[in-house]
């Protein structure tokens, strides 16, 4: 697999596991603080994976689950956070200039935030819960919010299944790797075809479309300079729909949750109208010894293994450019 350290892969997913129950720890206390509601919020990557968690928890709760931008959120405000909310935020750095701020901004309200970031970083001085670890691979930063929403909502009686699943995640490491080792050929010969193309559409739905529009934005955008647009299955055919023709690369990653068949819409549409296409089905890389009642829970864990884990480094191998070049990003203030 290119650009995969194995070892270095499961390491991080030990430290995971290690935290496993600090993380169900903040979740003890949120409960009894007795939370009514849920904000998710940072920028970025991290509001695009909180797309998907909060599409994971809002079908499980009654409580009112939100995700929203940090910046917006001290602009504008929301009539539903108050001091009975909690918000939930992370950065990878601890350093995130919006998420710091946001937290910082929580905190001056009465409103207690919940974090997970590096140790010894700034985000960690604005935290009433924190958890540090440092580790890489998206699919860690999913389990690890997991472990502190989904105990939440087994507390609360919402999800009876909680220790199932916590137990399916003791070994989903070794399963996310064969995940990596069956799409590694898949991603390769993808992306030998597709790396030139000019102009790329990305489609999805559900609890993996926070995921499809991460890999645009972060990755391909970011890391790669490519033009994308990223659009939900719904909302596919109500616009995105009239630019594709006989020149234009599309995408699409079929999910395995409710919103299947939204994904199976814009596949029958495909398979008629578009020359240039590419459909991966999550389907075909199910994770070993995951009872498929947890199917929108770990599929954006799948869709970030084979997208951001596997094919961008089978871009990079291509374009040449480096997954770790900036023009802007860090770069300067801005």
């Amino acid at each position: 697999m290119r650009s995969f350290d194995k070892e270095k892969y499961m390491e991080m997913g030990k430290i995971v596991q290690s935290k496993k129950g600090e993380l169900e720890a903040i979740a003890a206390k949120i409960y009894a603080d007795g939370v009514k509601s849920i904000f998710f919020t940072g920028v970025g990557g991290t509001t695009a994976e909180f797309t998907s968690v909060k599409k994971v928890v809002e079908t499980r709760t009654q409580l009112p689950v939100y995700c929203v931008n940090a910046a917006e959120l001290m602009l504008e405000g929301n009539t539903q956070l108050n001091k009975d909310s909690i918000v939930i935020t992370g950065s990878k750095s601890g350093d995130t200039k919006e998420t710091v701020a946001v937290a910082k901004w929580c905190r001056e309200r009465g409103i207690k935030v919940a974090v997970i970031t590096k140790e010894n970083t700034p985000l960690c001085e604005q935290a009433d819960y924190l958890c540090t670890m440092d580790t890489t691979g998206v699919e860690n930063t999913y389990l690890s919010f997991y472990y502190i929403v989904l105990k939440l909502l087994n507390l609360r009686g919402e999800f009876d299944e909680y220790d199932e699943f916590a137990a399916a995640m003791e070994n989903v490491h070794e399963s996310l790797v064969k995940v990596k080792e069956k799409f590694g050929p898949v991603a390769a010969a993808i992306a030998k075809k597709t790396y030139k193309e000019p102009y790329q559409i990305w489609i999805g739905s559900g609890s993996i479309w926070g995921d499809i529009y991460m890999f645009t934005m972060c990755i391909l955008e970011e890391m790669q300079w490519k033009r994308t647009k990223a659009v939900s299955s719904p909302e596919f055919f109500h616009g995105t729909l009239e630019l594709v023709d006989e020149d234009t690369q599309v995408f699409l990653v079929k999910g395995v949750d409710s919103c299947r068949p939204l994904d199976e819409r814009v596949e029958k549409f495909l398979n008629e109208y578009a020359e240039k296409k590419v459909i991966i089905d999550l389907a075909d890389y199910k994770l070993d010894g995951v009872d498929d009642k947890f199917a929108d829970i770990v599929s954006p864990m799948v869709a970030e293994t084979i997208l951001t884990g596997c094919l961008a480094a089978h871009v990079e191998h291509h374009t040449g450019h480096s997954l770790d070049f900036r023009r802007y990003y860090r770069q300067f203030d801005y």
